[in-house]
This record gives structure tokens, C-alpha cells and sequence, in this order.
């Protein structure tokens, strides 16, 4: 027996004719005499909603095989199939409400869930407080309270969830499903029955509010996002401007090097990126429709425009050399008398280079820099007990120019220097002074001391002192002796850690 002829056997053991059938379904009558005419079927969700009105299974209803209608009724309505039948009903109603409804009603809809699964969480952790000190107070006289009430919460914590899921589900049905069917009924009985209308809905009428506040609050919630993401996106705003100076900055500079050819593609491919996620957002904020498909196009062609101008970018430094090579183009002398307590050293801490004179009673030093970008100053301090002799370098503030005179030369010949920076001091005297200064800087400081021809160099250098550990009334300490001054009531001590030193103090009461 086919459908059509099932569907009269059904509807009409019922009691029902074509018109109260469509009217429960959603449907037009046209739509009825066409599926019991076999001309047509009807959709997925109509057959399970057909189902559920006689009491059958869908598979008895489609089965061409079966022929018995006393067979296909179904008396029991809890069993499985009409269990599975509905669930499915419910999964497509909400697939097909979701697709039709437009973006803010759909967000409204799932932040008033989300706001009542919240409260029913809260009431739920507040009732199960009570329930928990009420059992407590009935079960104190046995010992094995915590297992008891461990048991008993478990079980009310199931209970509640499937008690929050089902008023959950039952209030989307009322305030959203149910709503979705009578716009789908009105809809078909203004529009042709074989076609669909493509016209996002909005869900909810504003004369309709069975709960307003939610409606309140989920229109706060909004209101905020929004605001949130104006701010946002002036982030996004200010890295656009940003990319759109470097991308002219590198179409300037793609005549040099095939480098920039690689960044010029993927800066360009970034501002598309960017421009997409600001217009998305602020879409969002002002209630602005927008081509998605066509958006979301772009937007992934211009990922991939990303990854090849980051493939050229890295091709590109294939080829790159690079030259590390020390440049200096300036030597600078100073000459100075050796103190008892004398340290030489240079801020940053580079390596010191200590070359042996013997026809020296003073102390020479060579100052190693580049002049074009960078100068130097020598200041006198003494701390530690020491006397510090500091040669301080300073980067001088270049000019565009200057950096383009610098780097473009040699990315023209696929070179890239990485000493431009470079900055050395060598110390020349008799054998007696430098020994006696690699011994003061000792003190302070931690190196490794490595032997050349006609002298030494120090590596590695770090400060010795690594900090004060509670030691804030510490007056003087004095590499040279060892010896620490403290006031007050702090004794402070020195203990190693290592080749390093820290401070540490007690209190004497």
C-alpha cells in the first residue's frame, strides 16, 4: 500500500478530514490531497509529525511492503520510536527555525537560555545547600555522614539537571517552536505552497512577551557586547592604519630586494583580513546586513594570498647572506692612571679585551664604535668599595634616511649585516695593572677569562651581587675586604650562591 492511501486510511479512522490535517500540520489543504494522491511527499519533519498524530511508526508509514493499517497503529505512546520520532521533530524544527531567523533574534534567543540555565543553576545550588544541611542534621548520629550525604547530593544534582534540562527544553518549545509553527502557518497561506520564502524571520512578536525579563535581559547583554566590540574594533582600526603606512613603506622598497614582494602580498592580504573583521563587527553593532558568503569568500582568499606572501618573504631569506661581520669605523682613546681599587667597564657588558704593554706605567683604552650610529660618554662612580671607570654607548636616533642608506645598499646584493651595533673596548698596560684589574673586576663581577697571545679576553660578564633578601638597612659593603656595614637592627650576611653573592638579614631582637 502506498503512502497516500495510508494517509486516507489514517485520517479518516481518525475522523478527520484534509482541512483540520493541514491545520495541525502546518500546512496547506493542497498539500494534503496532493500527498494522499501519491503526487507528492511530504518533508521529514512532516512525516514525523504525521506519526505522532496516528500513532505510527515512520518506517510502517513509508513502507510500501505494509499493507495492514490495524498493524501499523500504535496503541503504546511511550515507547521508543515515538520517543526517537519526537526527538527527531524537535532537532528539525529548531535546525529549520535557526536557519530562517535572522542573526540578532537567533543571539536573543540562545542568551535567554543561556540567562534562565543560570538561574535555574543558582536555585539549584541554593536548594541543594538546604538540602545538604537538612540531611546533615537528620543523619548526624551515624558516622558515616559524609558518605551518606555524598550519595544523596549526587543523586539531587542528577535529578536537578534533568529537571533544569526539561523546563529548558519546554520553554524553548512554548516561547520559540511553538511561535515558529504558527509564522510557518501564516506564511503558507500567504505564499505559493511549492515554494519557500527566503525572508529571514524575527522571532517574537513584540506584543508577545511570556517573559519579559529575560527579553530585558538579554537586550542588556547585547547592548554591552556591543559596546565591547566598538571599542574593540577601534584596535582593529588603528592596525589597519598601521598596516596601510607599512604596506606603502614596502611598496616603496620593493625595487631593492624580491623581500618586500613577499611582504607587499601578505600586507595586503592582512589590511583585506582586517577590513573583513571590522566590517563584520561593526555589521554586528549597527544592525548591517552584509553578503556573507561572499565575505567569508574573500576572506579566505586572502588567508591564502597570506601564506604565499609569506612563502615568497621566506624564499627570499633563502637567499638572503647573512654578513655578521664587525664593523668599526671610529676608534676613540682615553688614557687614565691605575688606583688601587680600580674597574674598567662598559655598560651592556660586552666582552673586555685586555691586552699586555710592558713599556706602559698607565692604562690605555681603545673605544671600538661606529660612528654613523652611535657615540659614547665616560662617567666615575664608586660603589661596592670600587672605583668604576664606565664607558656608556649611546645609539644615536637615525632618520629614515640614514636606516635606508644603511640596510637598501646591501639588500640590493641579498646582503644582511647584523653587527651595525657592534661597540668593544680593549684595555692595554703593563702585565702587574692588568692582572690587578681582571682581579678588582673579580669581585663584582662574574666572567670567563679566556687567555690570547698578548693578554686576555673576558667573557660572559655578569654582575656577582645577584640581590638583597630583606636586607633594605645595608650601608656599605666592600667588595675589596669582604666586609658589610649595617644599621639598626639588621645584621645582614653574605652567603654564595655559586660564583654569585646574596644578601640576607637578621633581625636582632
Amino acid at each position: 500500500m502506498k503512502f497516500g492511501d495510508k494517509l486516507i486510511c489514517l485520517r479518516k479512522r481518525k475522523g478527520m478530514n484534509q482541512e483540520e490535517l493541514a491545520e495541525q500540520l502546518g500546512v496547506s489543504r493542497q498539500s494534503v490531497s496532493k500527498w494522499e494522491s501519491n503526487n507528492s511527499y511530504p518533508e521529514t519533519d512532516k512525516i514525523v509529525q504525521i506519526c505522532n498524530i496516528f500513532n505510527c511508526s515512520m518506517d510502517d508509514l513509508i513502507n510500501d511492503n505494509i499493507t495492514n493499517i490495524d498493524e501499523i497503529q500504535r496503541k503504546d505512546k511511550n515507547n521508543l520510536n515515538i520517543v526517537i520520532d519526537s526527538f527527531l521533530e524537535f532537532i528539525i524544527k529548531t535546525i529549520n527555525m535557526f536557519s530562517k531567523m535572522k542573526f540578532t533574534s537567533g543571539l536573543k534567543c540562545i542568551i535567554e537560555m543561556i540567562i534562565l540555565a543560570l538561574i535555574l543553576a543558582l536555585v539549584g545550588n541554593v536548594v541543594s545547600g538546604i538540602f545538604s544541611t537538612a540531611i546533615a542534621r537528620v543523619f548526624a548520629f551515624t558516622q558515616k555522614i559524609d558518605i551518606i550525604l555524598n550519595v544523596l547530593y549526587s543523586i539531587f544534582i542528577i535529578i536537578w539537571i534533568i529537571i533544569e534540562l526539561i523546563i529548558l527544553v519546554h520553554t524553548f518549545k512554548i516561547r520559540y517552536l511553538d511561535y515558529y509553527d504558527k509564522l510557518e502557518k501564516k506564511e503558507d497561506k500567504t505564499i505559493n505552497n511549492e515554494t519557500n520564502s527566503k525572508e529571514k524571520i524575527i522571532i517574537r512578536d513584540k506584543n508577545e512577551r511570556p517573559f519579559a525579563f529575560l527579553s530585558v535581559l538579554s537586550k542588556i547583554i547585547i547592548i554591552f557586547a556591543k559596546i565591547f566590540l566598538l571599542l574593540f574594533s577601534i584596535n582593529f582600526i588603528v592596525v589597519l592604519f598601521s598596516l596601510a603606512i607599512a604596506l606603502v613603506i614596502s611598496i616603496f622598497l620593493t625595487p631593492n630586494s624580491l623581500l618586500f614582494l613577499g611582504t607587499d602580498i601578505s600586507l595586503i592580504s592582512c589590511i583585506i583580513i582586517n577590513a573583513i573583521i571590522l566590517i563584520l563587527i561593526l555589521s554586528f553593532v549597527f544592525d548591517k546586513k552584509i553578503k556573507f558568503k561572499k565575505t567569508m569568500l574573500i576572506f579566505l582568499f586572502a588567508i591564502v594570498f597570506t601564506g604565499i606572501g609569506i612563502g615568497i618573504t621566506t624564499i627570499s631569506f633563502k637567499n638572503l647572506k647573512i654578513d655578521d661581520k664587525v664593523e668599526y669605523n671610529k676608534t676613540s682613546k682615553e688614557i687614565i692612571d691605575y688606583k688601587d681599587n680600580l674597574v674598567i667597564v662598559s655598560n651592556g657588558l660586552p666582552d673586555t679585551e685586555y691586552e699586555i704593554d710592558n713599556s706602559l706605567n698607565n692604562i690605555k683604552i681603545t673605544i671600538y664604535y661606529n660612528e654613523n650610529i652611535s657615540s659614547y660618554n665616560i662617567k666615575n662612580d664608586e660603589y661596592y668599595g670600587v672605583s668604576t671607570y664606565e664607558i656608556h654607548s649611546e645609539d644615536k636616533v637615525l632618520s629614515p634616511k640614514d636606516m635606508y642608506d644603511m640596510f637598501i645598499p646591501d639588500l640590493k646584493k641579498n646582503i644582511l649585516k647584523t653587527n651595525h651595533y657592534a661597540f668593544k673596548i680593549k684595555i692595554t698596560s703593563n702585565e702587574e695593572v692588568i692582572n690587578k684589574l681582571i682581579d678588582n673586576s673579580s669581585k663584582v663581577y662574574v666572567f670567563e677569562k679566556e687567555e690570547t697571545q698578548n693578554g686576555y679576553i673576558l667573557k660572559n660578564i655578569s654582575h656577582k651581587i645577584l640581590e638583597y633578601d630583606n636586607c633594605s638597612e645595608i650601608n656599605d659593603y666592600n667588595a675589596i675586604t669582604g666586609e658589610i656595614t649595617t644599621s639598626g637592627s639588621c645584621k645582614c650576611n653574605i652567603n654564595e650562591d655559586g660564583d654569585y653573592l646574596k644578601f640576607n638579614c637578621d633581625y636582632e631582637e
